[in-house]
């Protein structure tokens, strides 16, 4: 996208020249601090000029050394079964809900042929609908008693601490 870039989910973007992307690309790979930094190149083309302009630019940046594509905005199993298909090599898969893409579950991907799938946003909407209801509870009851079957215990915060009470924190710097 040109910038300032907008989520790939809403309307009103304009995409980047296919040479100019394909440049920036070209650019990261050449200067990519470590052989195992992965390069993602991403096309937002799906939901604006069509899924044929996502293929034929995920293949100039995969030529021009993408290690793996990220289509975004792809609106159906079909559209990610093809774009699978018609641009071989490693791919990334975006769940985000609310969005333009159906809710297809991680291993149905992986039966698509993708390689990674990321949530970037579930956990934190999550965590701001819990904590939305925890202060309306609050306004409304001055308490939030009735939600307690909704919160990690002490026991579990200590145990993903893997912290013991009675132990002194060590707050050194480590080598």
């Amino acid at each position: 996208q040109v910038f300032p870039k907008r989520c790939g989910h809403l309307d009103g973007k304009t995409l980047i020249n296919v040479d100019d992307m394909v440049e920036k690309v070209r650019a990261a790979c050449t200067h990519r601090p470590h052989p195992d930094f992965l390069i993602i190149a991403r096309t937002d083309a799906a939901t604006i000029t069509g899924i044929d302009d996502a293929i034929n630019r995920a293949n100039a940046y995969r030529d021009a050394g993408a290690d793996m594509i990220f289509p975004e905005g792809l609106r159906s199993e079909d559209d990610f079964a093809r774009f699978a298909q018609d641009s071989p090599g490693l791919l990334l898969a975006n769940m985000t809900e609310f969005g333009k893409t159906p809710d297809i579950p991680a291993d149905r991907f992986a039966e698509l042929g993708y390689d990674l799938v990321i949530y970037p946003l579930s956990m934190m909407r999550l965590a701001m609908g819990h904590i939305a209801r925890g202060l309306q509870s609050l306004r409304e009851h001055g308490t939030v008693r009735h939600l307690l079957d909704d919160m990690q215990t002490r026991a579990e915060l200590y145990d993903l601490l893997d912290y013991t009470p009675g132990e002194q924190w060590n707050f050194s710097r480590r080598p």
